[in-house]
């Protein structure tokens, strides 16, 4: 294949390309790394170092070096331009030993990352979704939240639970807290401590407690566990912790 019909050819692929000489001389560059790169049309026969983008400097110069002295692998950069993400892919190129410069191939990437960009956002918002829906803090009376908790509480559910609650206490100006348990799977010491912990933040801002659906099971853990249960208002289940809340606002008026 002649000269011309190779770049003929090199000149219609859809990515950019770009060939470097063993000396660091721009041999060739097709018409589609120029509108990528904004390259300007007078690039063959330039050295590489005094016209390519500085932020691939350190690493193109890595690249090169390796590919100088027999390396055949593929080396991947990264470029923004504009308002484009680049990916640059480059290899060394070698004939019986000899080693004649280096492929560099550029892909568009915008979309991919625009794409992930937008599928991590979406994550991050079911994510959220999920612990809101994971911590139904729900105004059942005036004044009165009730929380009922189901499945696992491990630290990090235990401290989306005590913002979201705390913040709803503060908006509501609640006075009793209904803490339905009945649905968490196993309390051992560390359901124990969280469980502590929000009975005593929801308590400094001037609420209490009521923690229901503590079955035989659960009460033989946390006694096990040293919990002095005095020390907490507790209720068999959610109507009872309802009733004793009414009672408590009554009491107040």
């Amino acid at each position: 294949m002649d000269k011309e019909k190779l770049e003929a050819i090199l000149a219609c692929i859809a990515e950019g390309t770009i060939f470097i000489g063993a000396d660091h001389t721009i041999e060739f560059v097709n018409d589609r790394a120029e509108t990528m790169l904004n390259l300007p049309k007078d690039l063959v026969g330039k050295d590489v170092f005094t016209c390519h983008p500085e932020s691939l400097s350190q690493n193109l110069s890595e690249a090169l070096d390796r590919f100088g002295s027999g390396s055949d692998d593929v080396v991947r950069m990264s470029l923004a331009v504009g308002d484009s993400n680049l990916d640059f892919s480059a290899t060394g190129v070698h004939s019986e030993g000899v080693y004649l410069g280096a492929l560099l191939t550029i892909k568009d990437v915008t979309e991919s990352v625009t794409r992930e960009e937008e599928l991590t956002s979406l994550a991050d918002q079911l994510r959220a979704a999920q612990d809101e829906l994971s911590t139904p803090v729900v105004q059942i009376w005036d004044q009165v939240l009730a929380l009922p908790l189901i499945g696992s509480i491990d630290n990090k559910r235990a401290q989306t639970i005590t913002e979201v609650l705390l913040e709803r206490i503060v908006e509501t100006q609640s006075e009793v807290v209904i803490l339905d348990i009945t649905g968490v799977h196993s309390v051992d010491t560390n359901v124990t401590h969280h469980l502590l912990k929000i009975v005593s933040a929801s308590r400094m801002l001037g609420a209490e407690c009521v923690i229901t659906g503590i079955g035989p099971n659960i009460a033989q853990t946390m006694i096990h566990l040293g919990v002095d249960l005095d020390e907490l208002t507790t209720m068999a289940d959610m109507q009872e912790g309802l009733r004793y809340a009414m009672d408590r606002l009554k009491g107040k008026k």
